[in-house]
């Protein structure tokens, strides 16, 4: 799997880490994965409930074997039902509101008026009046000696206890336990039902009992109760509507009398007869000053520009200078006076009578020239004083005018208040005196809402238990108890089971299934491995050289051409089998594949790297040393030592013990003389396989996957744990282990997740396998 292929597939959920001439990632699953497909697969679901039906089956019987002794141990207990009609108002005999409150009307919904009924059924204090009034403290079931009996029921009573402790209600309860009455109405209270009927204003009132006679009279007894106090209800909240009113009219006279009287003194005081006449006449004269105001502030500031032009010396541009005539007909005369006194200097000297008569001529136009211009600068300036004394008079006469007018109109704001509040007042006491006297009417009618259809009869037949219902009941908790415990059991499972759990923790294939054989002797039960093999076939190691048509040999003839196309090269020369920890098969799947792989005529080596726990001489039922630590450590001195190497029973395979135990197993798998020795075993054989250590705490497994050209990983189907699968994985990566992929291991193929490859492998091998008289091994694979 390329790295660019990988990552797009798994995002960011990678721990990648380079290997030889490949890439190995190991994901981590404790990050969630939100690119893969979320979709639900329903044969998953199927696979573990089939997988783990004893479990789900199991559940089931205990479930419904205890639901059928407690319904076996339990009293018969039978039900009463009393049906009465609860309307939302009263049958209307007279049309008046009802006052007591009984009713669905006044904006609330007839849901929320049921509800409240409802309670009321349920309420203390209706079920010990029941008891009271019909003497039911005495009867035993209600007394407390009659319990129901059951392993359900004792169980519910156990958890009511401890809650109720816990809650710190025992104190609460003790007060019931000495008043009888109240102790027999909180279980009467338990027995009551309250049920409507759908789309109707009928409602079921039951009552559930070990008596059936107690049963129908309590039910009957609680519904006479619910209305008779229905009924005292409205009667008592008539007689308390009625004292109140009766007050708040007493009240409500005396407020409407006060401002009757304080109406008619203002009125009185104030002459609001012709209040709004004199009213409208101030406006209108008010009107009429605003109106001349308006045309002496006109006429003042024509003025007012006059005198700033007489201010200023410019006389001549006055309007009334220009425009007066008389002033016009004097300039005239005088024009001419001057014509004439030219055309006669022209003759005379100034002291000719004629010259002087028409020089002094002139001089007395130009005298009342001035004099008549003075005249209209006096005129001016007296009118600007006039219309100024006049704009002030007026402005005077429109403010008292409204203030005037501000006092009228206060005296009329004051005077609608009173008649405002004497017309409240008055509407309130006619309003008070008419329910006063509807209550009055009302008080001798018994209206109820309340009608009782059907009386509770004794029942005939029990109620509960039920035996059909609770054991079916049962059933259905039992299955969704089984499923559920199912489900969790699965998920709690942290072992490597399937090829998807591998595929899910890294991008190694699986290269081959190996199936968990149960071996059985001749009396058909399966054996347990013997502790010494003392016979060839007594070795579930040697399965493919025993029974080479098996499922089993096939199996590893299958992970055989895996390896051909491992690499472009074909199979690579030198394998190194190694687990995350022992009794994974690791020893038993390098046994094997050496065998078919010698079956095929090629010259193979088996050699036994596990120097701490070495097993392969055990197998072959043959000396420990001399083995690899010896050829190891002779290496230089001879160069091509062949006592280590020993024949076996198989035609082309030969094995290599671990040799004389070494106080440093570690150094040794990483000397270089190690690899001169695989390197020379390379060239006298076609393959090496390795049998090495498991990856976990040691290191032994790491330095020797450097000197192969290929790891196989072997994995415990149901042993070996997700998380050392990932961390020895990973370890190998972080080393840059040439991992080719992954042998999963005892592979119970009866289990329906291996449906589709038991079909495959049993076609090959027939019936169980079988020893003889010597103890055959264990069946699972090679647990090493």
């Amino acid at each position: 799997m390329s790295e660019g292929k990988d990552n797009e597939q798994h995002g960011t959920h990678l721990q990648p880490v380079s290997g030889k001439g490949h890439q190995l990632t190991v994901y981590d699953p404790s990050v969630q994965q939100f690119e893969e497909d979320d979709t639900i697969d329903l044969r998953e679901y199927w696979r573990v409930l089939v997988k783990r039906r004893w479990t789900v089956l199991g559940v089931v019987a205990i479930v419904v074997t205890a639901a059928l002794l407690s319904t076996l141990l339990m009293i018969p207990e039978y039900r009463s039902t009393a049906q009465v009609q609860i309307s939302p108002q009263s049958a209307r005999i007279l049309e008046y509101e009802d006052f007591s409150g009984e009713g669905a009307g006044g904006g609330r919904s007839f849901q929320e008026f049921l509800t409240t009924q409802f309670e009321i059924l349920r309420s203390r204090s209706l079920s010990e009046k029941v008891v009271e009034e019909h003497e039911l403290a005495d009867h035993p079931e209600l007394a407390g000696e009659v319990q129901q009996r059951g392993l359900v029921t004792q169980a519910r009573s156990l958890v009511g206890t401890v809650l109720g402790a816990f809650r710190g209600e025992a104190s609460a309860a003790e007060p019931g336990q000495r008043d009888p009455v109240r102790a027999a109405a909180k279980r009467l209270r338990e027995r009551v039902e309250i049920q409507p009927v759908r789309n109707s204003h009928l409602v079921n009132v039951s009552v559930t009992a070990f008596d059936p006679q107690l049963a129908a009279e309590a039910a009957n007894a609680l519904v006479q109760e619910y209305i008779e106090s229905t009924l005292q209800r409205r009667y008592e909240s008539g007689s308390e509507a009625r004292q109140f009113l009766e007050g708040q009219l007493e009240d409500m006279r005396i407020a409407l009398e006060r401002s009757d009287q304080a109406l008619m003194d203002f009125a009185r005081e104030n002459n609001v007869a012709d209040l709004e006449e004199r009213l409208e006449m101030s406006r209108e004269s008010m009107r009429s000053m605003n109106d001349r105001l308006n045309e002496v502030q006109a006429e003042l500031v024509t003025v007012t520009s006059w005198k700033s032009l007489i201010e200023q010396g410019r006389i001549d541009n006055l309007e009334p200078v220009v425009e007066d005539e008389a002033l016009a007909e004097l300039e005239s005369q005088l024009v001419e006076a001057e014509t004439e006194y030219a055309q006669l200097s022209e003759t005379f000297l100034d002291s000719y009578p004629a010259v002087e008569k028409v020089q002094s001529r002139i001089d007395n136009l130009k005298s009342e020239i001035e004099q008549r211009k003075q005249t209209i600068v006096d005129n001016i300036l007296g009118r600007h004083e006039n219309l100024q004394a006049r704009e002030q008079a007026l402005k005077d006469s429109i403010s008292d005018r409204e203030q005037g007018i501000l006092a009228l109109n206060e005296r009329a704001v004051q005077y609608n208040i009173l008649k405002r509040e004497f017309e409240t007042n008055r509407e309130l006491y006619d309003g008070l005196l008419q329910r006063m006297k509807e209550i009055g009417v009302a008080a001798g009618v018994q209206e109820n809402n309340i009608a009782v259809i059907d009386q509770a009869r004794v029942a005939a037949f029990p109620f509960s238990p039920s035996l059909p219902r609770n054991l079916a009941l049962a059933l259905v908790l039992g299955l969704f108890g089984g499923v559920g415990l199912a489900l969790l059991l699965e998920f709690l499972d942290g072992s490597v089971r399937r090829v998807e759990d591998i595929e899910r923790l890294v991008d190694r294939p699986v290269l081959g299934m190996v199936p968990l054989v149960k071996l059985k002797g001749r009396d058909g039960k399966v054996k347990k491995r013997p502790k010494r093999i003392e016979k060839l076939d007594e070795s579930i190691s040697h399965y493919s050289a025993v029974k080479p048509t098996s499922g089993v040999s096939e199996s590893f003839r299958s992970l055989r051409t895996s390896l051909s196309f491992a690499t472009p090269e074909g199979m690579p020369r030198t394998l190194m089998f190694t687990s995350a920890a022992v009794g994974e098969g690791k020893t038993t799947a390098a046994i094997n594949l050496a065998t078919v792989i010698a079956q095929n005529g090629q010259r193979v080596l088996l050699i036994d790297a596990d120097l701490r726990k070495p097993r392969i001489h055990r197998e072959f039922n043959c000396l420990r040393a001399p083995g690899l630590t010896n050829r190891i450590a002779r290496y230089e001195n001879t160069g091509q030592d062949n006592s280590a190497i020993h024949p076996t029973h198989t035609q082309n395979l030969f094995i290599m013990p671990a040799g004389n135990s070494t106080p440093n197993p570690a150094e040794m798998l990483s000397s270089e003389r190690l690899a001169r020795v695989i390197d020379g075993c390379k060239r006298a054989f076609d393959h090496v396989i390795i049998d090495a250590p498991p990856t976990l705490g040691l290191a032994d497994a790491l330095t020797l996957s450097r000197q192969v050209d290929g790891v196989i990983f072997v994995a415990m189907a149901g042993q070996t744990a997700k998380e050392n699968f990932r961390v020895s994985m990973k370890r190998l990566a972080q080393v840059q282990s040439p991992v080719l992929g992954v042998v999963l291991n005892g592979v119970d193929l009866d289990s329906p997740e291996y449906a589709y490859y038991s079909s495959y492998y049993y076609s090959y091998e027939g019936d169980d396998d079988e020893l003889g008289d010597g103890e055959g091994g264990q069946g699972r694979i090679g647990a090493s």
